[in-house]
């Protein structure tokens, strides 16, 4: 890993500039075998997908011809930054771990360090960027390992971290997964009728998807797309399209077990007159 990472971040910046770190800082551990079309994670915060979505795949397109710079929570090791990177856009990379910050860093060829910036930390507390500062941010499966109150600092973080008119990208598993539906999509219906107002969290994910229980933490909060619809434009977010799907190669998910959506900053609405 890069040691002692954190002493690399200025307060108030972008992160730590990939082209000035030394190299003699920087080890690597051992990457963990694919798994399907995924790869877990070192802090068992479930996997990385090595297969593109076509929410992914439009913050990379966009990402291309940004003015500013990008950003990604949550980017294990990388997928997504790497092909950002091939299509000529300049990105942040954050992650809770330096472990995986330090694997991307390793993987980049030298012509693309110029355009990565690392910010190691736990989103949002420990995130903090310059004002009107992206053109983009991807949060891909890493939203639903959070708690209302953080997603709520999140979604205000971002909206500030945009410039006006930036792209949101969003990725979360749904209660139509699989290997949730069958132990909470039942749990979640009758939450939503009664009003609760984080609907899809789930406590007991080991009890409920034991065959993943190696990978992950026993919290998970999962997403529909009403609710989505409900939360965004309090936020200040437009949404342009959200959907429910499912990855080409993912066997396991159904073909309703992910939510997407591209939201674009407004006005938030408490500031509306």
């Amino acid at each position: 890993m890069i040691n002692n990472l954190k002493k690399y971040l200025e307060k108030g910046g972008i992160g730590i500039a990939a082209s000035e770190l030394n190299p003699l800082d920087i080890f690597c551990v051992e990457v963990p075998n694919q798994i399907r079309d995924e790869i877990p994670t070192l802090n068992r915060m479930g996997y990385m997908k090595i297969d593109l979505d076509e929410y992914s795949n439009e913050f990379i397109e966009y990402a291309s011809k940004s003015k500013e710079p990008v950003l990604e929570i949550g980017c294990a090791y990388g997928f997504v930054v790497q092909k950002v990177l091939e299509a000529g856009g300049s990105i942040i990379a954050s992650d809770l771990s330096a472990e995986h910050l330090s694997i991307l860093f390793k993987r980049t060829p030298e012509e693309y360090l110029k355009n990565l910036n690392l910010y190691p930390g736990k989103f949002p507390n420990e995130i903090s960027l310059p004002k009107a500062s992206l053109g983009a941010v991807l949060a891909s499966r890493i939203i639903h390992f959070i708690d209302g109150d953080d997603i709520e600092i999140g979604l205000d973080k971002i909206h500030s971290w945009l410039v006006p008119g930036g792209k949101f990208y969003f990725i979360a598993v749904t209660p139509y997964h699989n290997s949730i539906s069958r132990g909470f999509l039942e749990k979640y219906q009758k939450n939503v009728l009664s009003g609760v107002k984080w609907a899809g969290v789930i406590e007991n994910q080991w009890e409920i998807n034991p065959d993943h229980k190696e990978y992950v933490e026993p919290y998970l909060h999962v997403f529909d797309i009403p609710q989505l619809e409900k939360l965004l434009p309090k936020h200040g977010f437009k949404i342009d399209k959200i959907s429910l799907f499912n990855y080409e190669k993912d066997t396991t998910g159904g073909d309703k077990g992910h939510v997407g959506f591209v939201a674009t900053k407004i006005q938030k609405q408490i500031e509306l007159k």
